[in-house]
């Protein structure tokens, strides 16, 4: 009989239990939820490409205070597991995102134009720069996290390149979902 690590017993009394550290809900969300905030989500990762963070401030205040309250109503709704309100609050902001967009522009104000990517990940707003001048842009917009296209491959290619190969030949969907970096529990002598 093999014994088992105090690292395997941990995992056989939690497994089928919720790791909330990649959320801010305290529960899993459940499918009907998911489904009902979908559309949402989508048309806000669209907005993101287009506006990053700067629609709410092309927009009158009480615009964005009233989508900063239908947000809140949203996470209670999905926290209180009620995918009929979540439905209705998803397409009311899905909607608001559409009015705002064009509020913006009707007023003048123009998306920031970036030859690259703009992406929200973790409540942060990353612009991966095809060209352009890096420096510039990290002045015009301090509080995004901008990359040369280069830097990130030269990033990915020292921490990923092997691996990923052999995942995406095997699994060509896979996608990268989250990057832990782990201390090496194991003692070679080298101090």
């Amino acid at each position: 009989m093999v014994k088992k690590t105090a690292k395997a017993k941990a995992a056989m009394a939690n497994r089928g239990t919720f790791e909330s550290k990649h959320t801010n809900f305290g529960k899993p969300i459940s499918t009907l939820v998911a489904r009902a905030v979908a559309p949402y989500s989508a048309a806000s990762a669209r907005c993101t490409k287009v506006w990053a963070d700067t629609l709410f401030d092309c927009v009158p205040p009480s615009y964005a205070v009233r989508y900063q309250e239908l947000q809140d109503k949203l996470a209670a709704a999905i926290e209180a597991d009620d995918y009929r309100s979540c439905a209705e609050l998803a397409e009311t902001l899905t909607k608001a995102l559409r009015l705002m967009s064009k509020k913006a522009r009707d007023d003048g104000f123009k998306p920031p134009q970036v030859d690259g990517h703009i992406v929200e990940w973790g409540e942060k707003i990353y612009c991966f720069l095809a060209s352009g001048d890096v420096g510039a842009l990290r002045k015009q917009r301090p509080s995004w996290y901008i990359y040369p296209m280069s830097d990130i491959c030269a990033v990915l290619s020292v921490r990923t390149d092997e691996m990923m190969a052999a995942v995406t030949n095997e699994f060509p969907k896979a996608r990268i979902t989250e990057v832990r970096l782990f201390d090496d529990e194991i003692n070679f002598g080298v101090e």
